[in-house]
C-alpha cells in the first residue's frame, strides 16, 4: 500500500510543528534539500545544511539514509526518486574510493576530509553500494541495468571484503577490530558491538544484492558491453560467505552468550566492557536475530531503560560521567535524536505500536516550527559543568583528539575542527541565555532518516 493510498495518524506530532512531519513524504523532501551534485560522481546528502557546521559527505549517515531510502521505495513511496537517489549515492562512493577503504567524511569534491580513523566506513560503503544494486532489483531495473556501473560496484565490494579480511579482522580474536563512527575517544576502539554488527549487515546485504546480480546475469542470453561476469560475482559471493561464516561464530560466541548480558565492547585488551551504551541497539537495529536471538531484544531492552534521559527523554549514547576518559558530553549530556528513532524502531518492530509512538513524540516534540530534526539536546545546567570541568580544563580537547583515535592529520585540520567546537559553544551560550534546553544541528539528515525509516515500519503494522 503506498503512502498516497494511507495516511498516517495518531498523536505523534506536537502543535508547535507547521508541517506533516509525520508524512514520510516531508522527510524525503528534507533529504532531497540536504542532498547536492558531486564534483566527481552521483549525487550525496551532506549531514545538514553546509553552514551549520557539517558541509561533508558521512558515509555512516549516508548508509542510514541509502536504508531509508530503500525503505521508502520497497513501501512505494517517491519509488523512483528513492532508486535514483540510493543509485547516485553509491556512485559517489565508488568514485571517492575504489580500493575498499572508505573514511570519516568527504567533500563534495571527493577529498578526504577526515579526522578520526573509524574503520567501520568500509562496512558503511559496502551497504550503500549494496543498497543500489538492491533499489534496482525493487524497483525491476537491474536486468537492464548498466553494466559499467554493476562491475564497478561489485569490485569495490570485494576490495572492500578484502581489506576487512587482511586489515581488520583478527583471526585469533575472530573479531573485527576497529576504531568506529558513533562516538570519537577511546571508548571506541577495540572489538565493539557496533563494528562487528555493522560489518556483519553489510556482508549480508552484499550476499543478497549480489546473488540477485548473479541471478538476472545467468538468466540473460545476450553478452553486454561491460557487464558483469556471473562466475566472477559467485567468486566474490564465496569470499563474502567465507568472512562472514568466520566472523558470525567469533560474534557468538564473544557478545551472544548465554547469561551473560551484551558487551558494547572488548577493550584492545581483551577486556569486558559491560557499560550500558547507545551501540548496545546494534544488532536489534541491523535486524541481526539470526546471529543474536534473544540476546538483541536484552541488550537493546538494557539500553533504552539505561540511557533515556531523565529530564528531557530520547536515549543518552551513555552515561554521563565525566570522570570516565571514554565519556564524551559533546557540550553536556543529553539524548540524541537519531538514536532515540532507533528505539522507536525497534518498538514498531516488536508491534509495541504505542510505545513507538511515544518515542516518536519525544523528538518531534524537539522539532523546529518547520519539522526539522535537531542532532541532540542539553540544558544550561549540564553545559555550564561541560564548561568548567572539560571545556576550560582541556580534557575534553583531549578526549576528542586521542592519539588512539585520529588519523595522521596535518594538525591545521585539527585547529579547524576545534574552531568549529569553540564557535558552537559560544553560540550554545548565548542561546542559553534565554532558555534552558538547547538543540545542535538541525536538520540532521542522519535524524531524518531514521525518522522517516520509523514512520516506514510503524505504517507497516
Amino acid at each position: 500500500m503506498t503512502h498516497s493510498q494511507q495516511t498516517t495518524t495518531g498523536s505523534i506530532v506536537p502543535q508547535h510543528v507547521d508541517v506533516p512531519i509525520d508524512d514520510p513524504n516531508f522527510h524525503l523532501t528534507v533529504l532531497d534539500e540536504l542532498s547536492y551534485d558531486a564534483k566527481v560522481d552521483g549525487a550525496v546528502p551532506l549531514a545538514s545544511d553546509p553552514d551549520n557546521r557539517y558541509p561533508y559527505v558521512y558515509p555512516r549517515d549516508v548508509a542510514s539514509i541509502t536504508r531509508a531510502w530503500l525503505t521508502a521505495l520497497r513501501h512505494g513511496v517517491q519509488s523512483d526518486a528513492c532508486r535514483d537517489h540510493v543509485v547516485d549515492a553509491a556512485r559517489f562512493l565508488i568514485a571517492v574510493e575504489d580500493d575498499g577503504w572508505w573514511y570519516q567524511r568527504y567533500g563534495l569534491d571527493g577529498t578526504d576530509q577526515s579526522i578520526y580513523r573509524q574503520e567501520d566506513n568500509v562496512a558503511h560503503g559496502i551497504r550503500i553500494i549494496s543498497h543500489a544494486m538492491l533499489a534496482l532489483d525493487t524497483a525491476d531495473d537491474l536486468e537492464s541495468a548498466d553494466g559499467t556501473f554493476l562491475s564497478n560496484a561489485i569490485e569495490c565490494i570485494d576490495a572492500a571484503v578484502a581489506v576487512a579480511r587482511s586489515e581488520l579482522y583478527d583471526a585469533n580474536a575472530h573479531l573485527i577490530e576497529s576504531t568506529t563512527s558513533i562516538h570519537e575517544g577511546a571508548i571506541e576502539s577495540g572489538y565493539t558491538l557496533w563494528v562487528n554488527c555493522a560489518f556483519l549487515a553489510a556482508l549480508q546485504w552484499a550476499d543478497d544484492a549480489l546473488g540477485r546480480v548473479e541471478a538476472t546475469r545467468r538468466s540473460e542470453d545476450a553478452d553486454k558491453s561491460g557487464d558483469v561476469d556471473p562466475i566472477a560475482v559467485s567468486d566474490v559471493l564465496k569470499r563474502i560467505e567465507e568472512l562472514r561464516s568466520l566472523l558470525e561464530s567469533g560474534v557468538e560466541r564473544c557478545f551472544a552468550v548465554d547469561r551473560m548480558p551484551v558487551p558494547r565492547r572488548y577493550t584492545p585488551s581483551g577486556k569486558r566492557d559491560d557499560r550500558p551504551d547507545i551501540t548496545l541497539l546494534a544488532p536489534a537495529y541491523f535486524e541481526l536475530e539470526d546471529v543474536f536471538g534473544e540476546h538483541a531484544v536484552r541488550a537493546a531492552e538494557r539500553a533504552t531503560a539505561s540511557l533515556e534521559d531523565p529530564r528531557l527523554g530520547g536515549l543518552q549514547r551513555f552515561r554521563g560521567f565525566h570522570r570516565d576518559r571514554d565519556v564524551h558530553q559533546h557540550g553536556g549530556n543529553g539524548p540524541w535524536m537519531q538514536y532515540t528513532a532507533w528505539h522507536a524502531q525497534f518498538r514498531y518492530d516488536r508491534g509495541e505500536r504505542e510505545r513507538g509512538d511515544d518515542v516518536l513524540s519525544r523528538i518531534t516534540g524537539y522539532a523546529d516550527a518547520e519539522g526539522h530534526i535537531p542532532e541532540h539536546l542539553s540544558t544550561r545546567e549540564r553545559f555550564e559543568q561541560f564548561v568548567e570541568l572539560e571545556w576550560d580544563t582541556g580534557v575534553d580537547f583531549e578526549k576528542e583528539f586521542d592519539d588512539d583515535v585520529l588519523r595522521d592529520v596535518p594538525f591545521d585540520r585539527i585547529a579547524e575542527e576545534l574552531g568549529h567546537m569553540r564557535t558552537a559553544y559560544d553560540e550554545m551560550a548565548a542561546a542559553l541565555k534565554e532558555r534552558d534546553v538547547i538543540s545542535f544541528a538541525a536538520p540532521l539528515a542522519w535524524c531524518h532518516a531514521e525518522f522517516l525509516t520509523a514512520l516506514l515500519k510503524r505504517e507497516a503494522q
